[in-house]
């Protein structure tokens, strides 16, 4: 049988939503997942790629809309790929992102005892770090969020997720990339902010000649900022202009953490500190306690456990994560109570003699990996995990069954709003014989 041609465009019935927020149908005996549509609504999509065998779009009209759809408040949303649930209401969002969760556990055959409510912080202006595609077309230049399903950079001039700060220097940066020698050889621009400083890094794919370095310093200068180039990997980073480090504070323990602005931080501070907050009440450190903390990399959590009475050992597969670390420890005043190993956590052996009894563990995306029952030693009685992927935090909490834990209670964290980001915290205790 002829495998037929995606049309252009098509006319579906939405039936739910995917783990990327995007409305599943079905037309054709085919799979369509469309961006900016909710279930149960007919809506008129323009295909945009053909994926294994679905086909992928964006609806551009809507018939019996949704009551949860709202008005979006961005002008190029959907286009725009930065943002997938701006159409949906803030309080659905958080209930589709809890739903996740729940389904995958669910598929591994886990519950949880308790489930307690989402917390969310700021809808718009939370995001501190982004990596803005930078296009070059004719005489145009672009600066900003890749479109959807698309290598193309949205032609926009402001980003209501970006902080006023950040948001404020897209349209600067376009006429900064369209003076330089290399603007068609810089594929990205990273932005940071800090407490009181922000910083961008600018990629390019060739040198830098002298004049784009004259110019890079002047735009530095001008808009009060740091600079850095990097023409290669992460070693290639050179400050041009500005403070190497930038800084964030967590008021809860009185802690301020340094931090380069390519090294991993949270984007969203307001809900970094609740989340750091709920961890370590939920660790409920007692004298004499010593918590392992897996993948801590600057020492987000390990600093605030320190502060609370436990002594910490930090573990972290980047070297410069765990400098960092150590000096914000420093810093800080809890060196003392503190101690930071580089190690992968991936492929190493796990620490002789650690002996701690708390257990908080941050993987990225793929999970605690091939080791975690290595790391869970007997001693261990508690484990706050936080997660950025429901699918691997799932079988996680599935192999943690299986070494004697029971998944306690789970909560869902917006920390980035209108995607389809989800941050998770699942407290697991050691069941009782």
């Amino acid at each position: 049988m002829a495998r037929r041609k995606a049309p252009r465009e098509i006319e579906v019935l939405i039936a739910g939503l995917d783990a990327d927020g995007r409305g599943v149908g079905e037309m054709w005996e085919r799979t369509v997942r469309i961006k900016n549509a909710l279930p149960g609504e007919q809506v008129r999509a323009r295909v945009l790629k053909r994926r294994r065998g679905e086909w992928l779009g964006e609806a551009y009209e809507v018939e019996r809309p949704h009551p949860c759809r709202q008005r979006t408040p961005c002008e190029y949303y959907p286009r725009c790929g930065g943002c997938v649930l701006q159409h949906m209401r803030p309080g659905q969002q958080l209930l589709h992102k809890q739903g996740e969760v729940l389904a995958c556990l669910e598929s591994e055959g886990i519950a949880a005892a308790e489930l307690l409510p989402p917390v969310s912080d700021a809808q718009f202006s939370y995001r501190t770090k982004a990596r803005l595609g930078v296009r070059v077309v004719g005489a145009n230049v672009m600066v900003g969020f890749r479109e959807t399903l698309s290598n193309r950079v949205t032609r926009m001039t402001a980003c209501l997720n970006l902080t006023p700060a950040l948001s404020a220097l897209i349209e600067p940066l376009r006429e900064l990339v369209d003076a330089l020698s290399v603007r068609e050889r810089i594929p990205q621009i990273e932005i940071a902010q800090g407490s009181s400083h922000r910083a961008i890094v600018v990629r390019h794919l060739d040198p830098l000649a002298e004049g784009d370095i004259r110019a890079l310093v002047a735009f530095a200068r001008r808009n009060r900022i740091a600079v850095w180039s990097q023409g290669g990997g992460p070693d290639t980073q050179t400050l041009l202009h500005g403070q190497e480090l930038m800084t964030y504070q967590n008021a809860d323990f009185g802690l301020t953490l340094c931090f380069r602005p390519t090294e991993f931080t949270q984007v969203n501070e307001g809900i970094n500190v609740k989340l750091v907050r709920h961890a370590v009440a939920a660790l409920d450190v007692q004298a004499g306690d010593r918590v392992l903390d897996l993948f801590c990399g600057i020492g987000n959590f390990s600093l605030a456990l320190a502060r609370s009475g436990a002594t910490v050992v930090g573990v972290e597969g980047s070297d410069a994560a765990v400098r960092r670390a150590r000096q914000n420890a420093g810093f800080n005043g809890v060196a003392g109570s503190c101690e930071f190993h580089l190690l992968d956590l991936y492929d190493a052996e796990p620490l002789k003699g650690m002996n701690a009894n708390l257990l908080l563990v941050d993987p990225p995306r793929s999970g605690v990996g091939p080791l975690m029952e290595d790391w869970v030693t007997c001693d261990i009685r508690r484990i706050v995990y936080v997660s950025c992927n429901p699918r691997t935090f799932a079988t996680d909490a599935k192999r943690l069954q299986v070494l004697g834990f029971s998944l306690r209670r789970i909560r869902v964290y917006d920390m980035f709003p209108n995607t389809a980001h989800v941050e998770t915290m699942g407290v697991f205790d050691r069941s009782s014989v």
